[in-house]
């Protein structure tokens, strides 16, 4: 397909009159289409498609077409049917009554060219420009941001499901370019074996016949694996996808020793490496509390400050199961200054913070506002004993005194497991034994007390942050972050969020735009409709029916 850029059309008369008549309150699609006019303009797109071939969709209409499917849930035969029956989609896209519309195909060839040439953002961002243009948002505002757990769309396979199923799809995918070479290498049971899905109800019961049945296909695996490896096996077979994805799984859970197949203990790599399913090889298995789920994450970040008209999702993200939150603070901030916005705030809970962060964030004019996590030491857990806090640290003599007024022997510099630079303070054994205070300090008894230290501005930030963490002032400016959570829970419960439709991280973080786009396209019409009726942009939650029954007493 090609694209000539075209400028917006105009709303054809007998379109805009028959919708006009029949919703003459308008619908969402309409108003905006009056208020903002084009939101989206082909030249944005014009690099996703080549100058020669037959002429694409124009890009603009698809765009906008996402995000209403992602606003109304729909599928894409369900959107592509809304184009063609729908007045008011006919209205805010610019077509003709009698317009046919397109196959629903069209949309996923687009959500295509969009994911494999990173365009992702051209789907949000243009509605934060003309947000910009319009005096809704600044740079330099305030920002918040959480995360929520995403199901992935296949099912959640134990270890020998993963392995056996992969197997299958491996086979079928061979029966589909080689056939003749499947019938030729595959022995007559593996017929039985795995011509059905591979799942846990079709495992046979007693522990002795399920062994059995995992060392079964282990082996297969691996003869199926040695086959594909011979190069008298079809090219077309051998450069299969799935079999790399097959050897892969099988390492994770099976290993050759002494010629002989044999089932690991445990998986050989760690859950954020951990391939589940073969069907969608991007989605993790993970655990926070007690939400234990199969998928992905996604994060929204929008604009709360006071002054600001309406709150606006300006950052979204969608990550690995496994991935920590804190990973994410800096990409997110970044990427809030990449389009000019300039956070002074970001408010965040604990997940997002770390004394690094305090420092690295502030020095690029961003205040981090959210409580850190308390000293990690056994001292501080159990509320028993002196903790690091209890230790006066002289940073310019590279020493410590500890509470009984006793000096440090060593200081020297080190890194943790994570590769952060650290500093261990270490007290002399003999001066430790015979401290009056040992028992309140440490229990070690081959050597003296040793405190492991961040770098003098974390430390000295992460101090500044636990003493005012529990203050009035700072609680009652973090409760703002509890607004990003009715952002999520209106993309969860409206929106269908925790649920992606799609298979893949890539096209699911395209789906969470299009929410997130849906979702400001929202508040910017109830923003115009309350400013059009002169009344205010966020009125104030009514109260409950209970407190009124208080205001009348």
């Amino acid at each position: 397909m090609s694209l000539q850029p075209q400028g917006l059309e105009p709303i054809p008369e007998l379109t805009a009159r028959i919708a006009q008549a029949s919703f003459p309150q308008g619908t969402l699609a309409m108003r905006l289409r009056d208020a903002l006019g084009p939101i989206y303009h082909d030249e944005q797109f014009a690099h996703l498609f080549p100058k020669r071939g037959r002429a694409a969709e124009a890009p603009w209409r698809l765009a906008l077409v996402l995000v209403l499917q992602a606003l109304e849930h729909l599928t894409d035969r369900q959107a592509a049917e809304a184009v063609r029956a729908r007045l008011d989609w006919k209205y805010a896209l610019s077509l003709p009554v009698d317009d046919p519309g397109f196959d629903h195909t069209v949309l996923s060839d687009f959500r295509t060219r969009l994911v494999e040439q990173e365009a992702v953002k051209l789907v949000l961002e243009p509605i934060l420009l003309l947000c910009r243009q319009r005096g809704w948002l600044a740079p330099g505002g305030q920002y918040r941001t959480d995360s929520t757990h995403v199901l992935s769309a296949v099912r959640r396979l134990n270890s020998l499901e993963s392995v056996g199923e992969t197997l299958r799809a491996v086979l079928n995918a061979a029966s589909e370019v080689e056939p003749d070479w499947v019938r030729q290498t595959v022995p007559e049971s593996w017929f039985d074996r795995y011509v059905h899905r591979f799942e846990l109800a079709r495992f046979p019961r007693g522990q002795a016949a399920l062994e059995q049945l995992r060392q079964q296909v282990g082996e297969d695996a691996w003869v199926l694996l040695c086959a594909l490896q011979d190069q008298s096996t079809p090219a077309t077979v051998r450069e299969l996808a799935v079999v790399a994805l097959l050897q892969s799984i099988w390492q994770q859970h099976f290993e050759r020793v002494e010629q002989q197949v044999r089932w690991r203990d445990g998986p050989a790599v760690d859950s954020a490496e951990r391939v589940v399913s073969p069907y969608d090889v991007d989605a993790r298995c993970s655990r926070k509390r007690e939400t234990d789920w199969f998928g992905f994450k996604s994060q929204m970040t929008e604009s709360c400050s006071p002054e600001e008209p309406l709150h606006l999702i300006v950052d979204v993200a969608t990550t690995l199961a496994t991935t920590p939150d804190v990973e994410q603070t800096a990409p997110t901030l970044q990427r809030v200054r990449e389009q000019g916005l300039e956070p002074k705030k970001m408010l965040v809970d604990s997940g997002y913070m770390s004394g690094p962060l305090l420092v690295s964030e502030h020095e690029q004019g961003t205040e981090l506002v959210g409580p850190v996590l308390p000293d990690p030491s056994r001292q501080s857990r159990e509320h028993k004993g002196f903790a690091a806090a209890d230790f006066e640290v002289d940073w310019q003599q590279q020493q410590a005194r500890c509470p009984a007024g006793e000096l440090s022997k060593q200081w020297k510099a080190s890194t943790d497991k994570r590769g952060q630079p650290t500093i261990t303070v270490i007290f002399a054994r003999e001066t430790c034994q015979a401290c009056p205070l040992r028992q309140d300090c440490t229990t070690g008894c081959k050597q003296g007390r040793t405190l492991t230290l961040p770098p003098e501005p974390v430390a000295l930030a992460l101090q500044q942050r636990r003493q005012e963490q529990s203050s009035p002032a700072f609680q009652q400016q973090y409760a703002q972050r509890a607004g990003i959570e009715a952002t999520l829970s209106q993309a969860v419960r409206r929106h269908d969020l925790r649920k992606t439709p799609y298979r893949g991280l890539d096209k699911t973080h395209l789906h969470h735009v299009c929410i997130a786009s849906g979702i400001n396209l929202v508040r910017l019409d109830t923003f115009l409709q309350a400013q059009a009726q002169g009344q205010p942009a966020r009125p104030a939650r009514p109260p409950s029916p209970f407190a009124r029954l208080r205001v009348a007493a």
